[in-house]
């Protein structure tokens, strides 16, 4: 019998067998990527891809100015040294978030995740303004340690009294409101951090001149997108007033929110701000 597996053979059907692995190894590795990511026919098909399907990470990965990522039970944390207070906070909501058996804990206190140290009760106290909180209490009501770890000085950022509990107050019902008609929604929140109002506290705590919200809500295969941009103060106008697009805090923030959704996709999520629209898929 003659080897054929000899000298230059043997190299070449190795080599061969080398790229052919290779070669399913990266479309493997390509169709991985695909999954994890959302594009345009799936948000207009109304059997198209869900927020399950997808993953709870693709909806955490807004790009952070601070390169400091935390991650609690139910909600993820981009939090500014500088500023002493998140520059953005981000969680999902269902149907199901809100538990009227779990009660607020009230103990605000410094997060040990934060490497820097976060800001503490003490620099608030005194101030004038409220710890409001980003991640609301009442939307991490899942259990003890949701509701606990809502009360973190990472998760809070100096707010005049009558915005918290007021306009802000009202923002927040509304959401858990439209989160009990949705699949689920995924929310990212934070201060505008650019030209503050003052300063408060040892840490020298930034106080924002304005807050943000965006929403990306799924019901039925189908997916929409707003925000709301609200200053930092007593206003007894509709939350309707205050919408815009997330293209447009964007702008204002520096950050992309939602980015590993494919460019048509967040054309069509973040370019809009039809009132008309966002409440259509809550019914």
């Amino acid at each position: 019998m003659i080897n054929i597996f000899t000298g230059s053979n043997k190299i070449i059907l190795i080599l061969s067998f080398v790229l052919f692995v290779i070669s399913c190894t990266s479309k493997s590795a390509q169709a991985k990527l695909a999954n994890n990511r959302i594009d345009s026919n799936s948000i207009s098909n109304s059997q198209g891809m869900n927020d399950k399907e997808v993953g709870i990470e693709l909806f955490f990965s807004n790009t952070s100015n601070t390169n400091q990522i935390i991650k609690h039970s139910y909600f993820t944390v981009s939090y500014s040294e500088k500023d002493e207070q998140p520059e953005w906070v981000a969680y999902k909501l269902t149907p199901k978030s809100v538990n009227s058996n779990i009660k607020r804990t009230n103990d605000y206190r410094f997060d040990p995740l934060v490497k820097t140290n976060s800001a503490t009760p003490n620099d608030y106290h005194g101030s004038g303004y409220d710890m409001g909180h980003l991640a609301p209490a009442k939307a991490m009501s899942q259990n003890h340690t949701s509701m606990s770890e809502s009360f973190y000085l990472s998760n809070i950022s100096p707010q005049k009294k009558s915005f918290n509990r007021g306009i802000w107050k009202r923002l927040e019902g509304k959401v858990r409101y439209w989160a009990s008609f949705n699949d689920s929604i995924y929310v990212v929140t934070g201060p505008i951090l650019t030209d503050p109002i003052a300063h408060i506290g040892d840490n020298n705590v930034s106080v924002p001149r304005a807050f943000y919200k965006t929403l990306l809500g799924f019901k039925n295969g189908k997916a929409k997108g707003i925000a709301f941009v609200f200053p930092n103060e007593k206003s007894h106008k509709s939350i309707f007033s205050f919408a815009t697009s997330i293209d447009n805090v964007e702008k204002l923030t520096g950050i992309d929110f939602y980015e590993n959704l494919d460019t048509k996709s967040q054309k069509i999520l973040e370019g809009r701000k039809d009132l008309k629209e966002w409440v259509q898929i809550n019914k």
